[in-house]
């Protein structure tokens, strides 16, 4: 789930039975107000004293580590 929090100008994403969320979008916004995923997976977000709409594109990074066991 997706949070806008509108007094710290972010965006926490929540999981199920989190006892805390993890911001995933800090911005320059002024109240913030409406928040979408769109049919892409964008965050748009309506940015209510700026006048203007804002799209996020949100992207996960997939990590390879690479283990080396060593048999002495």
């Amino acid at each position: 789930m997706y949070v806008l929090d509108t007094n710290n100008a972010r965006v926490q994403k929540w999981y199920p039975g989190a006892s805390y969320g993890t911001t995933i979008i800090q911005a320059t916004m002024s109240n913030p107000y409406g928040l979408r995923v769109d049919r892409f997976g964008n965050i748009v977000i309506a940015d209510t004293y700026y006048y203007r709409i804002l799209s996020f594109t949100i992207t996960c990074r997939k990590w390879n580590f690479s283990f080396w066991i060593s048999i002495l």
